[in-house]
């Protein structure tokens, strides 16, 4: 069974492709630029051809300068390379290598690109066993908070104990924060500075801005010793508090704070109140910005800069903290939660993983809070680009341990050891502007890791042939230019392929280029030749027989509409004109394709299409309105055909036969019918053959009609008519007759052999049946016979005894 890591994997290569294929289905686009470099601003596809005398176009495509014979080794097409790993260390297991832990893989990559091109990265994210934490607690210290501080003593183990049960690389660190020193935000008077809190039964710590108390350690007993006392609150007259200038501060003091570069980092930022930012310094008449440099004291450990600049503004410290690699957690007491938690979930939104939470109101779910966070915070991968040029777009697709696609740049639910995958697509949507460095760095960083991705990135935006380049070159009017990649580059004053016309000479002339240009337009010579001391030279054409033409080289004599693969339908029909087609005599059209010629459209009485259409081009064009149809509108399958108009004239004229008396006759039919014996086997003109009843004998009559050179009717009938014989009626009924006797003769024979061979096969069948049939006699020994025979006793006594005889 396939791993999760194999599976992402192949889904990876499966986007990869998609991506490559996608990338070459771009077509290739038009390329016009005065100088090499400008040319390669273009896009991927444009080339500079710095072959000394080439005549083409300079800016081109680069298959239009290899159709053209440019020396391949003078085109200037620098090609997108990479990405070239420059830096590629194996992911790391666990954090027990010490400071060099790796979780992303590769570390650095190099890019060279071209506008319009694009390239595919990978990058492997791997959340590693034991990675550091560093958290710095930051707590508001205003009176409001006295419980918070009294519950963060009690709590201290508790808070140690747990989290190095997630991480045994664990340091936390301490800071306390209030607000400047100045009105209105807290009395100035002297001894309210010292105690500023109301009530004077209760004692409060002098008013201060930011005080770091402890750096990042592992030692829990330094911790401990350090933590503010409930006595150590103080007091400011206004509401909110300036606690982003404490944590600007936090992350920007990255030595004296002691950040780890290769740790998770996290600020816990505890207040019951909302914050002030850049804008509210004013009210107390301090206008200076926030510089966003690090103003820590190294004595007393304060902030030294507390009233001598503004708040910092959202946007600075996002920045910052982005820099920085610094999550912060805001932490609102239930007092206020109602009234603030809203408030810091907004600003939570602003950061990158930033998290606001509901804090007990003597900050006893601190340690749930914290936790929490971190285990969040460990558990998403999410991909953003830091630093990232104007001129490059990129797109990141996360391929998850669970080979599932997510969206948002992050993949979400991952374990420690899980490694995510991330396909990037890096374009170059422009180039750098005139005068800045074609280098750039950015990186991937996933929030919360201490890695990052690195891109070096150069734009070949430049031409390698303008390191080349020979000043005052003879080659451009005796030394009135540089000749550079190809072409001179005239000097202030000079203009001309070769910088052979002066300014001086044209009395008065702002631009000596304008009278190249046509209106409304900035391209000399409409970009198809050169502008020579005010005047365009139009480029030759590699055909001898194209031409550019005009003031402008606005004209051309090849670039017209085309009928059959020539232009303006070839010479004989027409010529190019400036883009227009002038047609010869006879022929019409945008590329003289019609033909003016009618004969093509004569139908057979000589008429234009029959009467039922036009000529258009050499070919008829019926009325939509007419029912004719065909090549000369001479098809109507509606309509009555010639052999039926003709039919009656024809029975009149040859047989004096049909529905036309002999004067209707004479007045309505037009021709004169030939009566022939037979029709002759071929015919001068095309003649169509028609067969009729008549009705008065029922006989078939035959005739032909054409037309002939003088479009007459010509109408042949042939003299006999075709009549049908009658058949023989009395063969036929006694045929019949016969024939149905015959057929019930036969059926009753047949019937009545079926019927005997029948009964013999049955008679057979009972025959076989009483043979198998054996009968024998026997007496029932039950049986007792009705009758009973009696002997009288006396029977021989009573007769007389007889005697016998010899």
């Amino acid at each position: 069974m396939p791993s999760k890591r194999e599976s992402g994997s192949g889904r990876l290569g499966i986007l990869l492709c998609l991506l490559v294929l996608a990338s070459l289905g771009k077509s290739d686009q038009e390329c016009s630029a005065p100088t090499c470099a400008d040319c390669l601003r273009q896009g991927p596809t444009c080339g500079w051809c710095a072959e000394e005398g080439y005549q083409g176009p300079r800016c081109d495509l680069v298959t239009t300068h290899k159709k053209n014979a440019c020396l391949s080794t003078k085109i200037q097409n620098p090609t997108t390379e990479g990405p070239t790993k420059t830096k590629d260390l194996p992911l790391s297991s666990t954090a027990q290598s010490g400071d060099n832990i790796i979780q992303v893989r590769p570390q650095e990559v190099g890019l060279k690109m071209r506008k319009g091109d694009t390239a595919q990265l990978t990058m492997q994210v791997r959340q590693v066993e034991d990675y550091p934490l560093d958290l710095y607690y930051l707590m508001d210290m205003s009176f409001s908070m006295k419980d918070d501080v009294s519950k963060l003593v009690d709590i201290n183990s508790e808070l140690i104990r747990e989290m190095k049960s997630l991480t045994n690389n664990f340091r936390v660190g301490l800071g306390i924060f209030l607000d400047k020193t100045v009105l209105p935000m807290v009395n100035t008077n002297k001894d309210r500075l010292q105690d500023p809190c109301p009530n004077p039964a209760t004692q409060c710590a002098p008013v201060f801005g930011f005080r770091h108390l402890l750096d990042l350690t592992d030692d829990a007993d330094a911790l401990r010793r350090t933590l503010p006392n409930p006595e150590d609150v103080s007091a400011n007259r206004d509401v909110t508090e300036g606690g982003l200038e404490a944590l600007l501060q936090v992350a920007i003091c990255k030595e004296k704070i002691g950040w780890r570069d290769k740790a998770t980092k996290m600020v816990l930022y505890a207040s019951d109140e909302g914050f002030k930012m850049a804008g509210d310094g004013r009210l107390a008449a301090i206008l200076p910005p926030n510089d966003g440099a690090c103003h820590l004291s190294s004595v007393n450990r304060e902030y030294t800069a507390l009233n001598n600049q503004d708040y910092p503004s959202v946007g600075q410290l996002v920045r910052v903290l982005r820099e920085q690699k610094i999550q912060p957690i805001f932490a609102v007491t239930e007092f206020q939660a109602k009234n603030q938690l809203k408030v810091y979930k907004q600003l939570s939104n602003q950061f990158d993983k930033a998290r606001s939470a509901e804090l007990a109101d003597d900050s006893s779910n601190i340690v749930d809070l914290v936790t929490n966070a971190y285990k969040e915070l460990r558990s998403e991968v999410k991909l953003q680009p830091v630093n990232l040029p104007p001129e490059v777009d990129i797109t990141i697709t996360p391929v998850c341990p669970s080979g599932t696609v997510e969206g948002e740049n992050s993949c979400m639910d991952l374990q420690v050891g899980d490694t995510a995958e991330f396909a990037i697509d890096v374009k170059v949507k422009d180039c750098p502007r005139q005068g800045q460095s074609n280098l750039a760095t950015f990186s991937l960083d996933p929030v919360g890791f201490g890695d990052e991705l690195k891109v070096n990135l150069e734009f070949l935006c430049s031409c390698e042939c303008e390191a080349l380049a020979v000043q005052a070159s003879p080659k451009c009017s005796s030394g009135n230019g540089t000749l550079q990649c190809g072409i001179c580059v005239c000097d202030q004053g000079r203009y001309g392929s070769k910088c052979e016309c002066s300014a001086d000479s044209i009395e008065g002339a702002v631009d000596v280029t304008a009278s190249c240009k046509a209106n409304n337009s900035n391209t000399l010579c409409s970009g198809r030749g050169v502008c020579i001391c005010g005047q365009c030279s139009c480029s030759d054409r590699p055909d001898p027989n194209e031409e550019v033409y005009g003031q402008f080289c606005e004209c051309d004599n090849f670039s017209c509409d085309r009928y059959q693969g020539m232009v303006c339908g070839g010479p004989d029909r027409g010529t190019c004109e400036c883009g227009t087609c002038r047609c010869n005599d006879g022929w019409s059209g945008n590329a003289c394709q019609c033909s003016k010629r009618e004969d093509t459209c004569k139908a057979a009485d000589g008429r234009i299409c029959n009467g039922q259409g036009k000529c258009v081009c050499g070919r008829c064009e019926c009325y939509k309105s007419s029912p004719y149809s065909g090549p000369t509108c001479e098809t109507c399958p509606a309509c009555p055909g010639q052999c039926a108009l003709n039919k009656d004239c024809v029975q009149c004229q040859a047989f004096q036969s049909g529905a036309l008396s002999p004067p209707e006759c004479q007045r309505r039919c037009n021709f004169n019918s030939t009566i022939v014996d037979t029709f002759p086997e071929s015919s001068p003109i095309p003649q169509e053959t028609c067969r009729f009843i008549d009705d008065d004998d029922g006989c078939f009559f035959t005739f032909k009609y054409g037309r002939g050179e003088d479009n007459m009717l010509v109408v042949t009938v042939q003299r006999d008519k075709e009549c049908p014989q009658g058949a023989p009626i009395i063969p036929i009924v006694l045929g019949i007759v016969g024939g149905i006797v015959l057929i019930g003769l036969i059926l009753v024979i047949i019937w009545r052999v079926a019927i005997h061979i029948y009964d013999t096969k049955a008679f057979m069948e009972f025959e076989k049946e009483r043979q198998k049939v054996q009968f024998t006699t026997d007496v029932n020994p039950l049986y007792v016979t009705n009758t009973t025979k009696f002997i009288n006793p006396t029977f021989h006594q009573a007769q007389p005894a007889h005697e016998e005889y010899d």
